[in-house]
């Protein structure tokens, strides 16, 4: 009896040990072939009123509508997925003579299963015997960290008076570049926006904006740089006179081993420039700098201070009228230099020389 068991035992076991074929397999990483394209890439004398891409498996898209851009622009465009096709259509119109028109949906379409994205999916053609070939590429710089993905890039003809339409237009990438083929021999000013309010326009008043003026189009591949104004300075705000007041008494009031003592050491300028130190008591302290040479460090020192910490802004005066000057389009002027916020900790019982960054 001992021995049968034995035996039925290690049958199980065999059993057991038997191993199947792992299910699924290595993760597809490739994206979707195209198949089939109308037009085809390049296509002359052509002037219909509908696109068509097939691929050679299921395809999805994020953010299709946002990332279809056309240049110059088709009235009504509308895009749809059917299965393996992307479909788009637009209004019945006279497009423009001889003019090379482009339809970029940049890498919004994937495969359905994984979403590789298809990589600056296009359609190129022309209403005349011949293609477009030069181009304008740019990466935005701004003032302080963005979100590139909301914002409009606009290529205006070079000596607009206004800003209200684009001839050309596009969204940088993730890291803020972007990039305009096929284009004609032409000079052009460019503005970069958030379109805040999603009404397809500049509102000049109320949305950042950043602008690079008169690039010409040309073979070439180097970046301009677009500086984008995506910070305001506010002048800080003096603190109420009683606050200053009990503020005083402590400092004067205070042993010394309770305070700290501070030394701003601030690098030579070039162009008048006003800064701000701020206590998270309210302790306010403002500062006018008048130019001397780069070599030449000034020391100020502040005596003993509350410990704890402090912030340091302020901008660069170059119009010489004593206020920040925001940038303005339409007077071709960039916004007044602001110092980049600096944020530090005094302690007490210290002694802090504390150097100030004015790049």
């Amino acid at each position: 009896m001992r021995h049968h068991l034995s035996f039925f035992t290690a049958l199980l076991l065999v059993g057991c040990a038997v191993q199947s074929q792992p299910q699924g397999g290595p993760r597809d990483e490739t994206p979707p072939t195209i198949v089939a394209k109308s037009p085809a890439m390049g296509t002359l004398n052509w002037s219909g009123n509908s696109a068509e891409v097939t691929f050679d498996e299921y395809i999805q898209a994020k953010n299709l509508r946002t990332a279809l851009t056309t240049t110059p622009a088709l009235e009504g465009i509308e895009a749809e997925i059917k299965g393996k096709r992307l479909l788009i259509e637009w209004e019945q119109q006279e497009l423009l003579p001889n003019t090379t028109y482009r339809i970029s949906l940049g890498d919004a379409v994937g495969d359905l299963n994984e979403n590789n994205a298809y990589p600056n999916l296009e359609f190129v053609w022309s209403t005349g015997p011949y293609i477009d070939s030069l181009r304008l590429h740019g990466t935005i710089v701004p003032s302080k960290t963005t979100p590139f993905d909301k914002l409009n890039i606009w290529l205006i003809p070079a000596g607009t008076d206004t800003a209200s339409n684009a001839v050309f237009s596009s969204t940088p990438d993730k890291d803020g570049n972007f990039s305009f083929a096929y284009m004609p021999a032409q000079t052009f000013d460019i503005l970069a926006f958030e379109d805040v309010n999603f009404n397809g326009a500049w509102d000049w008043e109320t949305e950042p904006f950043g602008m690079s003026k008169n690039h010409a189009t040309g073979m070439d591949s180097s970046l301009i740089a677009v500086p984008y104004f995506n910070t305001m300075f506010e002048t800080p705000e003096g603190p109420k006179e009683g606050l200053m007041d009990s503020i005083a008494a402590v400092l004067d009031t205070a042993k010394a081993e309770n305070l700290g003592h501070l030394v701003l050491v601030v690098p030579g300028v070039d162009t008048a420039t006003y800064g701000w130190l701020l206590h998270e008591s309210g302790y306010q302290a403002s500062f006018e700098f008048r130019p001397v040479p780069q070599w030449d460090t000034t020391y100020i020192d502040l005596g003993n201070l509350l410990p704890g910490k402090y912030t340091f802004k302020g901008f660069v005066d170059e119009n010489l009228d004593s206020n920040w000057t925001p940038a303005s389009w339409f007077n071709n002027l960039p916004g007044e230099f602001i110092l980049p916020e600096q944020t530090f900790e005094l302690k007490a019982n210290w002694d802090l020389e504390q150097p100030l960054n004015f790049k």
